[in-house]
């Protein structure tokens, strides 16, 4: 399996790398990838607790709504989370929200703790291999938060109402809405920056591993 072999030589660190070097084919297939997670987390050191502390924090906002709209004198509300959008409307306001399907959520909730393992992954790798990891990570972390806000103007254009601040949409009564992006939202986008940059102070604070690892 090329894509494998491709991917086992993305993920191995320059230790474990080197001493396969002379039989590359040590790597490959799934019992490759059992080496290079055995040997990446084998007295590993944290070369860069900032990138995974961006990891963290960015992780944490997946579990809070980072849009937010107030419907009807607060009665009801919509919550659009990074990966599903949650609502109290009525039936009648329905045909105003997009329900995500089930598939996507999975997909998304995937991809969204991918972000986390890359960020764990190479604060704990040291070298250029390493900063490249969460460099990449804080890149994937902002074009997903550039591509949720996308999805916003998307909806919120579609039923004839700003993506943010104050609207009314005319059915049957005037309901006036309010929305807004949240804190959470811009704490996401703030991690995914300070993951881009963390590569800049990778190896300047190493944090070796723990006195019992070692002696294993």
């Amino acid at each position: 399996m090329k894509w494998m072999r491709h991917l086992n030589r993305m993920f191995v660190d320059p230790a474990t790398g080197e001493a396969f070097r002379d039989r590359p084919e040590g790597l490959e297939g799934f019992r490759g990838a059992g080496i290079v997670l055995a040997g990446h987390f084998r007295n590993a050191a944290l070369y860069n607790p900032l990138g995974l502390v961006a990891g963290i924090v960015f992780a944490w906002t997946l579990f809070h709504p980072w849009w937010y709209a107030y419907v009807y004198n607060n009665e009801y509300s919509i919550r659009a989370f990074p990966f599903i959008l949650s609502h109290d409307l009525p039936s009648e306001g329905l045909p105003y929200v997009i329900e995500t399907p089930h598939v996507a959520v999975v997909f998304l909730i995937l991809l969204l703790a991918g972000y986390l393992f890359l960020a764990l992954w190479g604060s704990t790798m040291e070298g250029k291999k390493g900063k490249l990891f969460l460099l990449f990570t804080g890149i994937f972390m902002l074009l997903y938060a550039a591509g949720f806000y996308g999805a916003i103007l998307f909806a919120t254009y579609r039923v004839h109402v700003p993506a943010t601040g104050y609207a009314s949409i005319n059915h049957t009564v005037t309901v006036d809405i309010y929305m807004f992006f949240t804190r959470a939202y811009f704490i996401a986008i703030g991690a995914g920056i300070v993951s881009a940059l963390s590569p800049i102070l990778h190896g300047i604070l190493v944090i070796p591993p723990s006195r019992r690892k070692r002696a294993s």
